[in-house]
């Protein structure tokens, strides 16, 4: 079920759309109503909803002063209120759309149609997470989770060559594949640094296990005969790196 919160200082809206949900979405359980900002607040600091129907203007504040006051936002939003003139400022929120009062039973069940879609596509992501913290720990070590536009992979770090930049997305050069993240290179840095790998140009991080040669004309030369480019200030430390293998 799709765990829903919904944030509305009207009583007779608050029913209304509570009764549209419950009569037309059957995989939706809404699990509160709130009518004021300090509850919503509380509430959404200490649970975990999927999707919040949250009017704008509300007993005690506004649905913003509601937003900014958390650490962090997991759950999609559907603003809805008599007023569009907030619209600008709800983009910059995870929304997933903005509904104006009265609420039609059509563009509310359009709406949450398009929220599934994005919500099957965790659920298939999270579960993923979930069988890899399964794998004993020595083999989640040797293994890293990449998340492409359509599936998860599972490669063996031990089998990754390189990985190189471009632009917000970096691509994965394993010993038999390629396979693009939507992740940038920074992140897989972050994580593959404590292997072998060193980030040896801007655009380029290479398992060290990998380089046959380091050349003088600032480059590497990698075991499957590839020539990645090396930033001068890489160079020293990275034969410092080799020498110690």
């Amino acid at each position: 079920m799709i765990k829903a919160v919904i944030i509305e200082d009207e009583f007779n809206a608050l029913n209304t759309l509570d009764k549209l949900i419950t009569y037309t979405q059957k995989d939706i359980d809404v699990i509160a109503k709130i009518d004021n900002v300090e509850e919503a607040i509380l509430f959404l600091k200490d649970n975990h909803p999927d999707l919040v129907f949250l009017d704008i203007e509300l007993i005690g504040g506004n649905a913003f002063q509601i937003l900014e006051s958390l650490n962090s936002i997991a759950f999609k939003i559907i603003f809805t209120t008599a007023y569009d003139e907030f619209a600008i400022k709800a983009i910059k929120f995870d929304t997933i759309d903005y509904l104006l009062k009265p609420i039609d039973s059509d563009e509310l069940s359009a709406c949450i149609d398009r929220f599934r879609v994005g919500f099957k596509k965790e659920q298939v992501y999270k579960n993923a997470v979930e069988k890899v913290s399964e794998l004993d720990e020595k083999e989640l070590q040797k293994t890293l989770l990449i998340k492409t536009a359509d599936a998860q992979y599972f490669l063996q770090i031990a089998d990754i060559v390189r990985c190189q930049s471009d632009g917000a997305y970096t691509t994965f050069h394993t010993t038999d594949k390629k396979i693009m993240s939507a992740r940038n290179l920074k992140y897989y840095e972050n994580i593959l640094s404590e292997h072998t790998f060193v980030r040896v140009h801007q655009s380029h991080l290479v398992n060290v296990k990998y380089i046959k040669a380091v050349n003088a004309n600032n480059t590497v030369r990698l075991s499957n005969d590839e020539t990645i480019p090396v930033a001068t200030r890489k160079k020293s430390y990275l034969k410092q790196i080799l020498d110690t293998l």
